[in-house]
């Protein structure tokens, strides 16, 4: 096949655009390995997606099921990597070592070297919590009649027709119950103890309480990424300290990768299973089944959103106000991707599917060129960038300080900013119920503050001397 000079010099620039995206990721993987388990949903999510447009722009046209047309060729992987990149770039920026160094520094202070001996023990509160909630949610499954692993039904169909109280509390709360056990879990590493590995065996209970409910790769995937973001805050803020012992850490993280290769048999088994045995019919499919989900749900709606913003030059900043954030189609659903969706298919055929749950993949960046076009819409995209990863230094300070209250109440919020760089959800951000989060995490953090204050100024007025001194130099 011949190809001309346009062609090429668009291959090249898919090529080239794509190849520093990965590149620099790989970068900061190899030189900040605790910033790669912080934003390991970022991260992967990002790859994932620009290979899936990499490919539509390549090898298309493409015929996309969900859309039900052909997309592609074209040059969406460009700007698609470059707003990657500026997210990618912001990480750097706010991770920068002389600040980590500075946290380091402010955080050499140990609050659990502070408290009253004979205390009750939050380690132990939370695993006994922990574990009775999944014993009960256990006994709810079995006790239900219904085991989706062994009935062939879908996560889905069995959390809306059988799935009891707890299952939908979890459902609701997983990722974030997820966080805190990684936090308990990686915490006690702060005080030069090793993980508290009774906190890990309870994130495997959850984990193979997914596999028996029908979970696949997302659900693994999200959890995953939640539980091994404390590790990357340990990582972060205490590398630059010169009591913390790498390779001892390392060598604890060396220790895990026989239940991390566990981890990945479950969720190859949980993907097997599901194609090839609860959806047997489509067996004869499945290389095309799979072609489209790893392939072209991924990049879909952000070639949809390339060819009608880049190349048309047909966005509508109102309407897109309008739908998001003033009159959804369902206000207590994503409003990003109904927007997408009543933008790239029939209006009737996006409605008849909304209403009945389905989502397509992505909203990030999509739903930021929709609101301020091809120029505006990279502004947007690096107001996006700064929220994300000055948030993100913001939970590795009340990490590494243990600050356990405030990282509690911080989590539904980091909750609600890793799901908007993934989805671009943004009608979250302006209901109440996060209005109330975020002035309830504020009130935490200060009343928290003085708490810890008045604890050190109790036990050594020395230290809550240099404490206050440290807190004045550091930037």
């Amino acid at each position: 096949m011949l190809w001309d000079s346009e062609t090429l010099l668009a291959l090249l620039l898919n090529v080239t655009v794509t190849f520093l995206v990965f590149a620099l990721i790989t970068r900061i993987s190899l030189s900040q390995p605790g910033l790669l388990f912080l934003s390991f949903f970022f991260f992967f999510y990002c790859a994932w997606r620009l290979a899936s447009v990499f490919y539509i722009d390549v090898f298309g046209p493409i015929v996309s099921e969900q859309l039900e047309r052909s997309i592609g060729p074209g040059l969406a992987a460009v700007p698609l990597g470059a707003c990657q990149a500026l997210v990618l770039l912001m990480l750097l920026v706010s991770f920068h070592p002389q600040r980590l160094k500075a946290l380091a520094a402010a955080s050499n202070l140990k609050i659990s070297s502070f408290m009253p001996a004979g205390r009750l023990d939050l380690f132990d509160l939370a695993f006994w919590v922990v574990l009775l909630f999944e014993v009960a949610l256990w006994i709810e499954m079995l006790t239900g009649g219904t085991i989706p692993l062994f009935s062939k039904i879908e996560r889905l169909d069995y959390s809306q027709q059988f799935g009891g109280f707890l299952h939908g509390r979890l459902m609701d709360w997983g990722p974030m119950l997820a966080f805190q056990l990684g936090l308990l879990f990686a915490s006690p590493v702060l005080r030069g103890a090793r993980f508290d590995f009774r906190f890990g065996a309870l994130f495997g209970g959850l984990m193979v309480y997914l596999l028996f409910v029908g979970h696949r790769f997302s659900s693994f995937f999200l959890y995953f990424s939640f539980f091994i973001m404390p590790l990357g805050s340990i990582v972060l803020g205490r590398s630059k300290a010169a009591a913390f012992d790498h390779l001892a850490f390392y060598r604890m993280l060396r220790a895990l990768w026989l239940p991390v290769a566990g981890l990945g048999v479950l969720v190859l088994g949980a993907l097997t299973y599901s194609y090839t045995v609860v959806r047997g019919a489509e067996s004869e499919l499945l290389q095309t089944k799979l072609t489209q989900r790893l392939l072209v749900q991924q990049g879909e709606m952000w070639w949809m959103t390339y060819e009608r913003v880049f190349l048309h030059g047909d966005w509508n900043a109102r309407l897109a106000f309008v739908k998001l954030f003033l009159d959804p189609f369902n206000p207590n659903r994503n409003s990003t991707m109904q927007l997408l969706m009543e933008l790239g298919l029939p209006i009737e055929r996006a409605h008849a599917l909304l209403d009945l749950g389905v989502a397509y993949t992505g909203g990030w960046p999509e739903v930021l060129f929709e609101l301020g076009g091809p120029v505006n819409g990279f502004i947007l995209v690096v107001l996006s960038a700064v929220m994300f990863s000055e948030f993100l230094f913001l939970l590795t300070r009340c990490v590494v300080e243990e600050r356990y209250a405030t990282c509690f109440f911080l989590t539904p919020i980091l909750y609600a900013v890793e799901v908007y760089l993934a989805s671009g959800m943004m009608n979250s951000f302006i209901q109440l119920t996060f209005m109330t989060k975020l002035v309830v995490v504020i009130f935490v953090y200060v009343l928290e503050d003085r708490w810890r204050a008045r604890l050190m100024a109790s036990a050594s007025p020395g230290v809550g001397q240099a404490t206050a001194l440290e807190r004045e130099v550091t930037p």
